[in-house]
């Protein structure tokens, strides 16, 4: 498996985190053009030598204090952080902003969950490199139409009950593993990328909107915002969001068979009980699992999160 290194300038280096010796390459594309880069570390929790990627809005040599976006992708992307990491631009904002050429004034963290014990899951094991999403030279790939916004991709490997299918961690083997290294790629790129600290928000889809919430509960002092998608929160989630007035707009879909609608409430009614104001939950009623390509794909999510700061 090959990955097209020829468009990803490297830079070291990551708070909190053990950076590889890797060095600098010069970018061949001008200072008012947007970049992928990738950011190389050290995991505390894996011990192996991993990348997440950083992009670069247009523009952004120009002026300080970027907007940070963190971005968490769902279970199908996970893999080694090396080789499988393009996997992370199949869905969500980085494709929005890489593949789609889309100017989103924000910089996008974009880490990769490890396989931990989901490698011999038949959809992630069976996939090839043929799914990853390009960048082109010239115009970009057209977007999934609604007949293909509506297919199902199980998220395998949870533990479920009658209630409450995830508990405060989310899906086992999920993004709450790693919870330390996010947030230290958090602070790197604060630092090395000229981002704004008022300004940071988090989002993800599917395994990566249940780990929203989880980051969300245990740093909710970090974020401005945070949008969880098809991935809903744990009523112990609640409080320190609450408290925090940390706000929260979640989507979910009506036709959703993999992360149903109805569990979505239990945080809501909770937050609600606690005083909470800033939170909304949106649910697309003729959307399955799919649904964060309307939500991404639109405008009006980006702009919710524009309008907070902290």
């Amino acid at each position: 498996m090959t990955t097209r290194r020829d468009f990803f300038p490297y830079i070291a280096g990551a708070a909190g985190l053990t950076a590889a010796p890797v060095s600098l390459a010069a970018s061949a594309q001008s200072k008012s053009e947007p970049q992928l880069r990738r950011v190389s570390y050290k995991s505390a929790r894996t011990g192996k030598d991993r990348d997440y990627f950083v992009y670069l809005p247009p523009g952004h040599a120009a002026k300080k204090d970027w907007p940070v976006m963190l971005f968490l992708h769902g279970n199908g992307e996970r893999g080694d952080g090396k080789a499988e990491l393009d996997y992370v631009l199949a869905h969500g904002p980085l494709y929005e902003a890489w593949c789609l050429k889309r100017d989103l004034p924000f910089i996008i963290i974009s880490p990769q969950l490890p396989m931990f014990g989901q490698g011999e899951i038949d959809y992630i094991k069976n996939r090839t490199t043929a799914q990853i999403p390009k960048r082109r030279v010239d115009g970009v790939d057209p977007r999934e139409d609604e007949r293909n916004v509506r297919r199902e991709d199980p998220m395998r490997g949870t533990v479920r009950d009658d209630k409450l299918p995830e508990g405060a961690e989310g899906p086992v083997e999920g993004w709450s593993l790693i919870a330390d290294e996010l947030m230290g790629m958090v602070d790197n790129t604060l630092r090395d990328f000229r981002g704004d600290p008022r300004r940071v928000y988090l989002t993800g889809l599917s395994y990566g909107g249940f780990g929203s919430w989880f980051l969300a509960a245990q740093h909710p002092e970090k974020f401005a915002a945070v949008a969880p998608v098809v991935g809903y929160g744990h009523p112990d989630h609640a409080e320190p969001i609450a408290k925090a007035k940390l706000p929260v707009w979640c989507f979910s879909g009506g036709r959703d068979p993999v992360v149903e609608a109805k569990y979505f409430y239990a945080v809501f009614d909770r937050l609600e009980a606690l005083g909470h104001r800033s939170a909304r939950l949106t649910n697309h009623e003729d959307l399955g699992h799919f649904t964060w390509t309307r939500v991404y794909g639109g405008e009006d999510l980006y702009s919710w999160l524009l309008a907070h700061s902290r």
